[in-house]
Parts: C-alpha cells; sequence; structure tokens
C-alpha cells in the first residue's frame, strides 16, 4: 500500500515537472500542486504506521494472553498432579490401616479364643493340694515355718499356666466374734501379700476372711485353738493347652 501511493505521488511530481519545463506553470504553481501530494502522501504513511503499530499491539496483547493461558494451564496441571499423589498417598496409608486393623482384629480373635477356652476350662478345675500354715494367739504375721510352706506352693505352681489358689483365714474362739472376723482376715492378707511377692499373679489369689474355725466350734483344748488359728491354702489346677 505504501509503495503505491508513493508512485502516484511521484508520477504527480513529474507531471508538474513537466508542465513547468513547457513554461505551463510557474514555480510557485508547481509548489502549490506538490505540497497537497505529499501531505496526503504523508497522511496516508502515518494512517499506515498506526496500522500496523495497533496491529502489533494487538498481536503482542494476544501472544501474552496465550502465554498467561499456558501458565495458567501448567499451573493447574501441576496443582492436579500434588492433588493425584497426595491422593495415592492417602490411598496407601489407608490400605495400610486396614491391613494393621485387620490383623489387630484376627489377633482379638485369637484372644478372645484363648479366653473362651480358659474361662470353659475353670468350671474344670480340679484340687491339688492343700496346705495350713499357724499363726500365734491374736497374731497375723507369718512364721519361718509358715513361709517355707508357702514357698512350695510357690515353686509347685511355678510351671502351670492354669491355676487359682483359695486362701482362707480363720481364728479360733478367744474374742469377740467381730475381732476374730477382722483377725481372720488379715492372715489372709498376710499370706496373699507373701505369694504376690514370690511372683504369683494377683488374679490367681481368691482371698477370705472367714472367723472363727467351725472346726473349733467343738471341744475346746489349746490343741485344738492352735489348729484353728491357721490360713488354708487350697491349689486348683485346670488343664493345660496341648
Amino acid at each position: 500500500m505504501r509503495t503505491s501511493n508513493a508512485v502516484i505521488g511521484f508520477s504527480g511530481l513529474l507531471m508538474i515537472v513537466a508542465l513547468s519545463s513547457t513554461g505551463c506553470a510557474t514555480k510557485k504553481f508547481v509548489q502549490e500542486q506538490v505540497n497537497p501530494v505529499q501531505q496526503r502522501v504523508e497522511a496516508v504513511d502515518k494512517k499506515q504506521s498506526e496500522a500496523l503499530a495497533s496491529l502489533d499491539s494487538k498481536e503482542q496483547k494476544d501472544i501474552s494472553r496465550v502465554e498467561e493461558r499456558a501458565v495458567t494451564a501448567d499451573s493447574k496441571a501441576s496443582d492436579a498432579a500434588r492433588a493425584a499423589a497426595q491422593a495415592d498417598s492417602k490411598a496407601a496409608a489407608a490400605a495400610e490401616a486396614a491391613r494393621s486393623a485387620n490383623t489387630l482384629a484376627q489377633a482379638d480373635q485369637t484372644k478372645i479364643g484363648d479366653l473362651t477356652v480358659e474361662f470353659q476350662n475353670m468350671d474344670n478345675l480340679k484340687l491339688s493340694a492343700t496346705e495350713s500354715v499357724l499363726f500365734g494367739l491374736g497374731k497375723a504375721t507369718l512364721s519361718d515355718d509358715a513361709q517355707a510352706k508357702l514357698d512350695q506352693i510357690v515353686q509347685q505352681t511355678g510351671s502351670l499356666s492354669r491355676y487359682v489358689l483359695e486362701v482362707e483365714g480363720f481364728a479360733d474362739k478367744t474374742g469377740s466374734k467381730e475381732f476374730n472376723l477382722v483377725l481372720s482376715a488379715r492372715r489372709a492378707d498376710a499370706v496373699m501379700r507373701y505369694l504376690v511377692d514370690k511372683k504369683v499373679p494377683l488374679r490367681r489369689i481368691h482371698m477370705l476372711g472367714l472367723g472363727v474355725d467351725q472346726a473349733a466350734e467343738g471341744e475346746s483344748t489349746p490343741a485344738t485353738r492352735k489348729e484353728a488359728r491357721r490360713v488354708v491354702v487350697k491349689v486348683w489346677v485346670g488343664p493345660e493347652v496341648k
């Protein structure tokens, strides 16, 4: 477009020069004819330049928008990738938690089964041994002889997995009924504490103070009263798990 306008303008100038050379126009006339043409040419060039500049600006803006969209798309793709990685991680953690829960559930089922068997076997306990330890008049402390007998019980039950110890405390008729009841409980408690100190599980021991020994209600002699001041330990044993 710019080239064609320039050609037209140049052609006009040639015509004016030709007229001038033939003497048909003065120099002023030529100038008056040339100036408008030159102005039109410059106006056309200006509009063309502005149009080109506007086009370049629009192309730059379009390119910037395209680049911005590309960057946004890359950012969204990166966010999606991170979200997918997090989802995979959470899924893996959930799967591991499920496996752990399943393992614990199986272990619990095994324990429940073992407890069920143990409870069933508790009804099958059999009396394995009975031992009596004696106490002094009005006392609840263990003598050396009493400790030796309890040590034998500890040794006997050390290799057992299913057993129960019944600890029953007694007193003679000396003193009031209430006093003897408390004294018998103190004697049973002394035996229980000694056994626990020897690593016998507390859950294996059932203790009770029964007061005056019913066997001593008959003839009261020094011998029967001495025999009444005692704690009886019964060893009940259940079948072992094979």
